[in-house]
């Protein structure tokens, strides 16, 4: 499978999956957390729990589809206060084994919740009753193949020259599937409450214990835009903080993914090559100036999906200061507010060249 291709059909395959046959069992889930009946989730998690040499069977499809189904029950108990290895006896080992059938967490994902789980009555996994949940998922489902194609045009834009003809409309490829992760921020922003999400959602996100190891709960921060990120303007900034954010989150996204984010690590980002070129390219002033547009165009897209995703997080985390200071994905909103800050920083550097044109 080669890195950066759009991996919807990955996607649907896995949430077709059902090999612990749990999907009856996991929809009573929701109920058990409004009723706080731990007991009760215990005794359905051990029901679908598979045989170890069962988990070593596994392909990748398979073991993502169980982490999906068994992830469901980490989050929960973790909110009713309980480490599941802790509580379930046995739980450990197989959460280690399907990680490394996947390559993923030994705990469930952004990934396992959202694009891995099918959508529809009587299929969907949830947490809980609320409707705000599946909004919440059905958020990240309308980007998340989108984004992965964004990310795909940009390994091949990262080997067009801004003087050739073809730069131009990759660009607008790019921005047209960009195009969706604003649509999806608007869909959240109408659809979910920021004191539902802080109140009734977040609590199922905390972190858990695994194999002596502190792993993330699901959060739209483990959406691969910070791939995009790397490869247009990232691959070699010195900002630490930024530096952090992104190997934090590395093991969170796809593997073919994460390589793709080693082969431009260091390398010289999209746009300091594009600006490189246009400085140079007084020739042809006439593609080279429609190619930077386009470019900005793309980090247009990007500001406008930050800028209302920081406005939402500030205002759930108002909502509930006194329960959570920080998101699942372990920073508080000021990290958001940081990345804004650098997206707007890299766009400016384009700025001497589009008043040229």
């Amino acid at each position: 499978m080669e890195p950066g291709i759009n991996f919807a059909s990955l996607h649907a395959a896995i949430a077709a999956r059902d090999p612990l046959n749990a999907t009856a069992t996991v929809r009573r889930l929701p109920m058990l957390n409004q009723e706080g009946d731990v007991g009760g989730i215990l005794l359905l998690l051990r029901d679908i729990l598979p045989r170890r040499e069962q988990v070593k069977a596994y392909d990748f499809m398979d073991a993502a589809a169980a982490m999906r189904d068994i992830g469901f029950f980490l989050g929960s108990l973790k909110r009713h206060g309980h480490e599941p290895v802790e509580a379930v006896p046995g739980l450990e080992p197989l959460l280690l084994d399907l990680a490394q059938a996947t390559g993923l967490p030994p705990r469930e994902t952004l990934l396992h919740v959202t694009v891995w789980n099918p959508p529809g009555d009587g299929v969907e996994r949830t947490y809980t009753c609320s409707p705000a949940e599946v909004h919440l998922l059905e958020s990240v489902r309308i980007s998340m193949a989108a984004l992965e194609s964004a990310i795909h045009r940009m390994v091949v834009l990262s080997e067009i020259s801004v003087r050739s003809s073809a730069f131009a409309p990759m660009c607008d490829d790019i921005g047209n599937n960009l195009q969706k992760m604003v649509e999806s921020i608007v869909y959240a922003y109408r659809n979910i409450s920021p004191s539902v999400f802080i109140h009734e959602l977040r609590p199922f996100y905390d972190p858990i214990r695994v194999g002596g190891q502190e792993y993330l709960g699901p959060g739209a921060v483990e959406m691969p835009l910070f791939l995009l990120d790397h490869i247009l303007w990232g691959s070699r900034s010195e900002h630490q903080q930024y530096i952090d954010y992104k190997q934090t989150y590395l093991p969170y996204i796809l593997p073919q993914l994460r390589d793709l984010y080693a082969r431009f690590d260091g390398q010289a980002p999209l746009l300091d090559r594009v600006l490189e070129e246009a400085i140079a390219a007084e020739a042809e002033a006439d593609v080279v100036r429609r190619g930077v547009r386009s470019l900005d165009s793309i980090f247009d897209l990007l500001i406008r999906f930050r800028a209302p995703h920081l406005r939402i997080a500030e205002q759930a985390y108002r909502a509930g200061e006194d329960v959570h200071v920080v998101g699942s994905g372990g920073y508080a909103p000021t990290l958001l507010s940081e990345l804004l800050t650098l997206t707007r920083d890299a766009r400016s550097r384009l700025a001497a060249v589009l008043r040229r044109s």
